[in-house]
């Protein structure tokens, strides 16, 4: 039990609304990745923030997709993802894979260098880490699906700055 009662009347409350949360969600500072798929779902990617580890045996991570977008239906069909967690020179990939270049699948991924990691997925070579999984299970809540992938390849470039997402811009980070 919490020895800070709640109060109501408290200044700082906010209405609890869509607007009011992703408000708040906004100044919780995030890795900026693009996930990406490749199969018979086709080559897809989108840049995301809401990604993290679940567990190390198995090696295990997830990211939250939007159920209305086009990279979760090919996730699922592709059964595979890579998250590419960018640096805080990326800003532009992430711009791209996010729509704001209002380009088409083929333009978005000709702004980086790709290789393909073990699943097929398209791994940005400059990225500072690379993370390709096969799905393993999918849960839905509200608008989005929790997607829970295995790791099926690693890579890692040098420590360096990161990409950060807060208050609706830009930050980076020295890791």
């Amino acid at each position: 039990m919490s020895s800070f009662p709640c109060d109501p009347n408290d200044e700082g409350r906010l209405a609890l609304d869509s607007a009011s949360f992703r408000e708040a969600m906004s100044r919780i500072a995030a890795a900026v990745h693009v996930v990406t798929t490749d199969g018979p779902g086709g080559r897809m990617g989108a840049t995301v923030s809401a990604a993290c580890s679940v567990s190390d045996d198995p090696p295990s991570l997830l990211v939250c997709l939007n159920r209305e977008t086009r990279i979760h239906d090919a996730v699922l069909k592709n059964r595979c993802f890579c998250l590419n967690t960018l640096s805080d020179d990326h800003e532009t990939i992430s711009d791209v894979f996010a729509g704001r270049e209002k380009l088409d699948m083929p333009g978005r991924f000709a702004k980086g260098e790709w290789t393909p990691m073990a699943t097929g997925c398209p791994a940005l070579d400059t990225a500072r880490l690379n993370v390709d999984c096969e799905v393993y299970s999918v849960t839905e809540i509200g608008t989005h699906s929790i997607i829970v992938g295995t790791v099926a390849d690693l890579r890692m470039t040098s420590p360096g700055k990161s990409l950060l997402y807060v208050r609706r811009g830009y930050k980076s980070l020295d890791t």
